[in-house]
């Protein structure tokens, strides 16, 4: 018999499809449980089979979840950034397989990843790492399901915390001010790159990323081409988050800090007896290797508490470029552009509510408006 079903209660009932023997000679069969009624039943029974017709179930041996993930990892390898990767298996790591690692992929229900959510919440793991672990498990279950060893992955039904955005709070002005005159104070090579980051609204693996030949001082323009992130400790080089360059204009200020610091670093290389290259990072150690941006935000950590500054992360230097822009009356397309972003509907969904000064001008026009003319009776 290819396919049964079975009544497990007044409207449950639990359908099988006869699959074959594994390598062993054991009999597989594809189940499912089904709410309704027996004719509700028949019908999903007539969808299995057909499944299984299609080649969509063939006999496997059983797999722990633990083992797929070791698959999925290597395939993801191939795929995406070292960076990606590495956080991927940090999280299996640390919350994944000792939870999950051993049990059967073809037995894991929705329930189960909807407990082990809960109980990471409930240790005080963040929504934001919760839901990375979501998608490790529902990306490796996908992944079965593509493989033939499930026919349909639990995940898919599961329920991970909310996704919550953070407020963005940008710095003010003179709180910026205040940062770039005191790393330019302590070091002039930092605050030329914290000036760069400020200026330009570059990520801060972007500004780690710029070489000497991105920079053209005489159009007063830069382009963003690659960024430095790291991957189990090591510093490397990638493409921009959007996989795209980026022109970006300078003022005049930026480009004369910008000569500044090109002066700085061909002095040095004199005195290192060496030749700075054309294709040189900006921003490099002695020996020309491009600074690593976890050691930025460091340095950035250190300088923002000597002024009493400890909300402001590196990052808001990124918010308060889109902001004051924004202020500004710069339009979204054109601050969209400079930030980097894959489009403006992505500048919009982060920005839009720190924009207050441009809702401002919004209402005094509307006002002007609708208001009754002076004068009129």
């Amino acid at each position: 018999m290819r396919g049964h079903i079975q009544q497990r209660g007044p409207k449950s009932w639990r359908i099988k499809a006869y699959l074959g023997r594994d390598p062993e000679g054991r009999k597989r069969y594809a189940q499912r449980t089904i709410t309704g009624t027996r004719a509700d039943a028949e019908r999903e029974l007539s969808r299995l089979l057909v499944e299984v017709d299609e080649g969509r179930h063939a006999p496997a041996a059983p797999l722990t979840f633990g083992q797929l993930l070791d698959r999925w990892l290597a395939v993801k390898r191939l795929a995406v950034e070292p960076s990606t990767v590495t956080s991927y298996e940090w999280v299996a790591r640390e919350y994944l397989r000792h939870a999950l690692g051993e049990r059967k992929v073809a037995s894991l229900r929705p329930i189960e990843l909807d407990t082990l959510y809960a109980e990471l919440r409930g240790s005080g793991l963040s929504a934001r790492t919760v839901r990375i672990c979501h998608t490790v498990v529902r990306q490796s279950l996908e992944q079965a399901r593509k493989w033939g060893l499930i026919a349909r992955s639990p995940a898919v039904d599961a329920t991970p915390p909310p996704q919550t955005r953070r407020t963005v709070t940008p710095p003010t002005v003179d709180e910026v001010l205040r940062l770039l005159a005191a790393a330019r104070d302590d070091d002039p090579e930092f605050g030329a790159y914290l000036w760069v980051l400020a200026a330009t609204g570059c990520r801060r693996g972007e500004g780690c990323g710029l070489r000497w030949c991105d920079i053209d001082l005489d159009r007063d323009d830069l382009v963003v081409r690659r960024a430095i992130a790291m991957a189990n400790g090591v510093p490397y080089e990638k493409a921009t988050k959007t996989h795209a360059s980026r022109r970006v204009s300078l003022d005049e200020a930026t480009v004369l800090l910008l000569r500044e610091h090109r002066r700085r670093m061909l002095e040095r290389a004199m005195a290192l007896g060496v030749r700075l290259a054309d294709d040189a990072y900006v921003f490099a150690d002695v020996e020309g290797r491009p600074w690593r941006p976890d050691v930025c935000t460091n340095r950035f950590g250190r300088l923002r508490a000597q002024l009493g500054l400890e909300k402001v992360r590196l990052h808001d230097l990124r918010h308060f470029v889109a902001t004051v822009l924004g202020d500004g009356g710069v339009p979204i397309a054109t601050i969209s552009s400079r930030l980097g972003h894959r489009d403006t509907a992505t500048t919009l969904n982060i920005y839009t509510h720190a924009l207050p000064a441009t809702d401002r001008v919004a209402a005094t026009y509307l006002g002007a408006l609708l208001s009754p003319k002076s004068g009129a009776s």
